[in-house]
């Protein structure tokens, strides 16, 4: 994996947040981003955007990592 792939995936997700950012609150947007990831990234890449919320320091938007923590729950369930 290309060390620079998990900067990119920060940034796509973060400017996925800033487009829907006119869809309401914080929470309904981050559901929203939450959503799209679900539906449109590949599972190596929700993988790794996942990973990004126990690195110490990171790029995401506040926004972005309720979203991201959303994306993380839909994927335990579906598990479940």
């Amino acid at each position: 994996m290309p060390a620079e792939m998990p900067q990119n995936l920060v940034k796509m997700a973060n400017q996925i947040s800033v487009n829907l950012s006119a869809n309401g609150s914080d929470d309904v947007v981050a559901e929203h981003v939450a959503t799209h990831l679900q539906k449109f990234w590949s599972p190596p890449m929700k993988q790794m955007i996942i990973a990004q919320l126990s690195e110490r320091k990171t790029d995401l938007l506040p926004v972005t990592i309720v979203a991201i923590e959303k994306l993380f729950q839909m994927q335990n369930a579906k598990r479940d």
